[in-house]
């Protein structure tokens, strides 16, 4: 009798010599004798005799033009005063009900409860209605209340429940809370296609087209879902769905979510908004408000990151009652990120995946994005250090495809270099050592044999350069990939291994043609070191090329490390006896050194008179 299955109304009439009442799929019609028939004229359903002399004997409504529905529970406006003597008066006719009607006297105290907001009234008296009489499941009410206590009491195990009915407005605004209860992955019979974003966004659609309907019912119902709701199709719902939602009238149930609307599209004002309703005392409000407030700074950078990590922070046990604490906590960790705080936000990580075990997901991008950045360098607090170890190690546990392994390696290096922990940064060392090549495994054989020369292990210092070519000034460029900055590295490696094993020639051949600031200072300090003081003004010549010379540039100042460099080739030559470098000194930074802290010392050196300026160069 109706175009999708299953009746819109429960029907049950006695007239003269017939009676109808409701089937599963349709009614059924019992006569005294076979002249009744049931037929549809001018869109109606019309009950008649049969025959010349016919005559209507029950005519129904025009037929709903949406398809079968699930409306056949009535949640229309009704005081609470009414709805207390209702529940009063129902719950006394289901218990002086007889066998045959008690199930109906039942459903008709389930209704009054939906009405009244009672979910666990509601779940009750449909758990005892249903196991008295289990074959009321298939009627349309029934699956109707059944949608409504589930939505009240927050039980998202009804999952058959969450695509039934028709599609009135008021079937997908049910339809809609249903799936704003359960997980896409869990629906029965429904095809999870899309990501997460979608299926909130069709939730969303849904409830928007039925919140018109959801004005009508019954105050208490309609505070309780009202606010969750509207809150809903703020947040995810489409530019349609947001329109039904602001030609809603301004009430109480949907302040809130017309100023996290204003915040989501960053509208004039919305900030201000927020923050009055940051104020408000219901504890379902003011966590909210106040957390799309923080969001919408953290945005704006109107707060800085790390004051809105501290304040959701603080705000986190209100979060849990409004329901938010999960979102509050993903905010939080993208505010440490932002704020660069690498230590909280790796610890944020960590209890989230104990918090929340089955949804990794929701932080896979954030847990790579703090490895990378821990691989770059290691902060100089030593609790910070230690606790991003602890963060590393977990995650090189689970040897995860979602972030780079080496990321980690690297990253614990530098925590084992600056916390002194040498034999750990060496292991760590090693392992990276093997899973890396090309320039970036260069690199970590000059960290490694520079880690193992400072622990003394000279042997295995020497076995990890072995790897470059010797005897030529571009050694370590045999390796593919490698830059002329790991030459100097290498050669001055070697060069320091030879010094350690006290083969001082070898040092200094090691860096002859080596043409770098770090190689001349390093050949300088052998020579100053064994008493040679002419071959360290040798070594330290060349550096003076680079420093600025008197009327040829607009900055003629010497900085405290080249006024350094001026006395330290000045000391050199007056130990070697080199009056001629003294003099070139002085004639060339004399009128530099004379304003400087320096100047006293520079004239004792090179016996400056503020003489004539003649150039001075590394050749003499």
């Amino acid at each position: 009798m109706t175009r999708s299955g299953r009746i819109q109304n429960s029907m049950r009439r006695l007239g003269t010599g017939f009676a109808v009442r409701s089937s599963l799929v349709g009614v059924v019609i019992a006569a005294d004798s076979d002249t009744i028939e049931l037929r549809q004229a001018g869109g109606k359903l019309v009950l008649d005799s049969a025959g010349p002399n016919s005559f209507p004997l029950i005519a129904s409504g025009r037929l709903q033009p949406y398809g079968s529905s699930l409306s056949g529970v009535s949640l229309t406006a009704a005081s609470p005063e009414e709805l207390r003597e209702a529940l009063r008066r129902e719950t006394v006719s289901a218990a002086l009900a007889s066998s045959g009607d008690r199930f109906d006297a039942r459903m008709r105290v389930a209704q009054v409860a939906a009405q009244a907001g009672n979910g666990p009234l509601l779940s009750e008296v449909m758990q005892v209605a249903l196991q008295d009489w289990p074959e009321g499941l298939e009627k349309p009410a029934v699956r109707r209340l059944q949608q409504i206590s589930a939505v009240l009491n927050d039980r998202a195990g009804f999952f058959s429940l969450a695509e039934d009915g028709g599609n009135t407005p008021e079937d997908q605004l049910w339809r809609g809370m249903m799936r704003m209860i359960s997980s896409p992955t869990s629906r029965a019979g429904q095809m999870v296609s899309g990501s997460d974003e979608n299926d909130r966004l069709q939730t969303a659609d849904l409830l928007a087209k039925g919140l018109p309907v959801l004005q009508a019912y019954a105050e208490p119902l309609r505070d309780r879902l009202m606010p969750v709701a509207s809150e809903w199709v703020a947040r995810y719902g489409s530019d349609s769905a947001a329109k039904i939602l602001e030609q809603l009238p301004d009430t109480g149930q949907t302040t809130l979510a017309k100023a996290l609307l204003a915040g989501r599209r960053n509208m004039p004002g919305a900030d201000k908004r927020l923050s009055d309703l940051a104020h408000d005392p219901s504890p379902l409000v003011w966590p909210v408000a106040r957390e799309a407030f923080l969001k919408l700074a953290l945005e704006k950078k109107t707060l800085p990151a790390q004051a809105v990590a501290d304040q959701i922070d603080g705000i986190l046990p209100a979060l849990r009652i409004a329901k938010r604490e999960k979102n509050g906590r993903l905010l939080r960790i993208n505010a440490l990120i932002k704020a660069g705080n690498w230590a909280a936000a790796g610890a944020a990580i960590q209890e989230w995946i104990y918090r929340y075990p089955d949804d990794v997901d929701a932080i896979r991008s954030q847990k790579t994005t703090i490895l990378r950045q821990m691989a770059q360098s290691a902060s100089g607090n030593e609790r910070q250090n230690r606790d991003e170890i602890v963060f590393l190690k977990e995650a090189l546990s689970q040897n995860s495809k979602d972030f780079s392994q080496q990321d980690i390696l690297e990253a614990l290096a530098h925590r084992y270099e600056a916390m002194g922990l040498p034999d750990q940064e060496r292991e760590t060392l090693r392992r990276l050592l093997v899973s890396q090549d090309g320039p970036a495994a260069t690199q970590v054989r000059i960290r490694l044999a520079s880690l193992e020369l400072e622990m003394g292990d000279l042997k295995a210092a020497r076995d990890d350069l072995a790897a470059f070519i010797e005897g030529s000034p571009d050694a370590a460029l045999a390796l593919p990939g490698a830059r002329s900055g790991q030459t100097v590295d290498v050669a001055l490696l070697r060069a320091r291994i030879a010094l350690a094993e006290h083969h001082s020639d070898e040092a200094a051949g090691e860096l002859a043609t080596i043409r770098d600031p770090r190689a001349w200072t390093f050949r300088a300090q052998m020579a100053e070191k064994s008493g040679e003081w002419s071959r360290a003004v040798e070594a330290l010549l060349p550096m003076l090329d680079s420093l600025p010379e008197p009327g040829k540039s607009q900055d003629t100042s010497l900085s405290p490390d080249q006024q350094s460099l001026v006395l330290r080739v000045g000391g050199d030559a007056s130990r070697a006896q080199d009056q001629q470098t003294l003099d070139k000194l002085s004639a060339r930074f004399g009128t530099l050194m004379k304003n400087t802290p320096s100047a006293g010392v520079f004239r004792l050196l090179t016996g400056y008179e503020d003489k004539a300026v003649t150039p001075l160069s590394a050749g003499g």
